[in-house]
């Protein structure tokens, strides 16, 4: 097969029918899992620097607000928005893989540790962000931040900048977890295709 059919073949999906109602039950469950991490992330990054949602984030997701609404419940509103689509398209990607592999969704307990193989490593990642924005402090932001931060009007800078790396590194834990948890899906189908069943 060349490579156009190869990405055809990715992208369109062949399933059988009898998979549709299971991939759209994951795909339902990792939007609300992925939905239900992103509010209480924004809860944890809205202590740590409100500015980052005042200054921006509140601006970028107006469609959204609702009057009379206080700022924690526009955060977890974001929180929401911001990534239950991530969760849907990891685990689309996660079973589409698998389908392709092996012709079924895998089995709910294997995915559900994939999921938290995603979880795990996007939470790590934004520790690791949360690391490197106290680092970058030490060190100094790049002009670029200096000059957003002055056209928003930014007056405590390094929760805004921890906030922005946290949120960064969150959708890079999203990409790494995602990668990992589909080694880990390969390495249980060859231990289950393997022990015969």
């Amino acid at each position: 097969m060349d490579w156009r059919g190869y990405a055809l073949r990715m992208l369109l999906p062949v399933l059988p029918v009898r998979e549709l109602p299971r991939l759209l039950s994951a795909m339902a469950a990792g939007a609300l899992v992925a939905g239900a991490y992103g509010i209480v992330h924004d809860q944890v990054t809205y202590s740590l620097g409100p500015e980052y949602f005042t200054r921006l984030k509140f601006d970028q997701f107006a469609w959204a607000a609702t009057e009379g609404q206080g700022p924690r419940l526009s955060a977890a509103k974001i929180g929401f928005l911001a990534t239950w689509w991530v969760g849907m398209l990891v685990v689309w990607i996660l079973c589409r893989i698998a389908l392709w592999r092996e012709g079924r969704v895998p089995p709910a307990a294997e995915l559900s540790r994939a999921l938290g193989i995603v979880f795990c490593v996007s939470l790590a990642a934004a520790c690791g962000g949360w690391i490197w924005g106290r680092w970058r402090k030490a060190v100094g932001y790049a002009e670029p931040w200096h000059s957003l931060m002055a056209s928003l009007g930014v007056e405590r800078p390094e929760e805004f900048m921890a906030v922005a790396y946290i949120h960064n590194a969150s959708y890079l834990g999203g990409i790494l977890g995602t990668l990992v948890a589909t080694a880990f899906l390969a390495a249980a189908r060859r231990r289950r295709l393997g022990g015969g069943r």
